[in-house]
C-alpha cells in the first residue's frame, strides 16, 4: 500500500503521536535552553507554579521560551513530518502554494471587518449558563477559564518594543503557522477523505481546533474562526491564506493590548473593554459577507484562469 493509501484513521493517529512525541521533546529542550541560562532550579519551580502567581521578569523569560519551544514542537515539526510520510511532495500536501495579493488583500480586509461581531459573540458566549444542575460543572470550566484568561494576561504584559516583538512570534507568527499546518493543512484533509465531505471536514476540524483550548467561554468564536479559516482554504486553495488571516486575528490582541498598555491601561481594565454596539456589529457582520463573497467569486475566477 503506498503512503497517499494510508486509511484516514491510521493517518490521524500517526499525526498525533507524532505531535505528542514532538511537544514532549521540544518542551524538555525549552527547559533546557532556560535552565542553562537561569538554572534549573528555579525554571522548573517557575513552570510548576500556577498561572495565579505573581511571576517576575526572570519568570516570563523562562515561560516565554518554554511556550514557544513547545509550540513549535506540538504545531511546526509533527506537522511537516506528517506531510512528508503522506506525500513526497509534502508541500503540496499542504497546499503551501502561492496566490494573488488580491487574495490577500481580500484575507486581511475580512479579518479587520469580522472583529465586532466576533467580539460580539465571545461577550455572549462568556455569558453562558448551564441548568442548576451541572452547577458544579460550570464552575469547573470557568475556573479553567479564569486560569487560562490569566496565563494569557501574564503573558502579554509588554514594556518595550523587544517585547512586543517576542510576543508577536509566540502568541501570533508561530501560532498561526502551527496550527494552520495542523488543523487545516493536516486534519482537514484527514477529516475530508475520511467523511467524503468538504464542509463536513471543515466544521469537524473547526470544532477540534476550538476545543483543544479548553477555554469553554469562548468555544463558539473560535469555532467559527476555525471554519472561516477552513473556507479560506477551500475556496482559496493555499495554506498561506488562512496562515495569513491567523496572524492577523491573533497579531491585533498583541498589538492592541501594546497600544492600550503604552497608554497606562492595565491587562485587567483591557478586559473590562465593553464590546461595539450592536449597529457597529450589524455593519460588520454586512461587510464581512459582502467581502467573503468577493473573495469566493475572486478564488473562482482565477482557478478558471489556470
Amino acid at each position: 500500500m503506498s503512503q497517499t493509501e494510508r486509511h484516514p484513521s491510521l493517518s490521524l493517529l500517526l499525526l498525533i503521536v507524532l505531535a505528542l512525541a514532538s511537544a514532549l521533546v521540544f518542551t524538555i529542550l525549552g527547559v533546557v535552553i532556560a535552565g542553562s541560562i537561569y538554572g534549573f532550579n528555579h525554571i522548573l519551580y517557575t513552570i510548576s507554579a500556577p498561572a495565579s502567581w505573581k511571576r517576575n521578569e526572570i519568570d516570563m523569560v523562562v515561560l516565554k521560551i518554554t511556550q514557544i519551544c513547545s509550540s513549535f514542537g506540538m504545531f511546526v515539526v509533527p506537522a511537516l513530518l506528517f506531510a512528508k510520510m503522506e506525500r513526497k511532495n509534502w508541500a503540496s500536501y499542504l497546499k503551501l502554494r502561492t496566490t494573488s495579493y488580491l487574495l490577500i488583500v481580500f484575507t486581511a480586509l475580512i479579518m479587520l471587518a469580522s472583529m465586532p461581531i466576533l467580539e460580539w459573540i465571545t461577550t455572549w458566549n462568556q455569558k453562558m449558563e448551564l441548568p442548576p444542575i451541572l452547577r458544579s460543572i460550570e464552575q469547573w470550566m470557568r475556573n479553567k477559564e479564569d486560569t487560562a484568561k490569566e496565563f494569557v494576561n501574564n503573558l502579554l504584559v509588554m514594556h518595550t518594543k523587544n517585547a512586543l516583538l517576542i510576543n508577536l512570534l509566540m502568541l501570533a507568527i508561530i501560532p498561526a503557522v502551527g496550527e494552520e499546518l495542523i488543523f487545516r493543512g493536516c486534519l482537514q484533509r484527514i477529516f475530508s477523505r475520511w467523511v467524503e465531505n468538504q464542509h463536513a471536514s471543515i466544521w469537524i476540524v473547526a470544532f477540534i481546533f476550538s476545543a483543544i483550548h479548553l477555554q469553554f467561554f469562548g468555544f463558539l468564536p473560535r469555532m467559527l474562526l476555525g471554519a472561516l479559516f477552513g473556507y479560506l482554504l477551500l475556496w482559496g486553495g493555499s495554506l498561506y491564506i488562512p496562515i495569513f488571516a491567523h496572524f492577523i486575528n491573533n497579531a491585533m490582541v498583541v498589538i492592541v493590548s501594546y497600544i492600550y498598555q503604552q497608554q497606562g491601561i492595565s491587562m485587567d481594565q483591557i478586559d473590562r473593554t465593553e464590546p461595539s454596539t450592536w449597529y457597529i456589529c450589524l455593519v460588520s457582520f454586512a461587510v464581512t459577507a459582502i467581502l467573503l463573497y468577493g473573495f469566493y467569486t475572486r478564488s473562482l475566477n482565477q482557478r478558471k484562469s489556470i
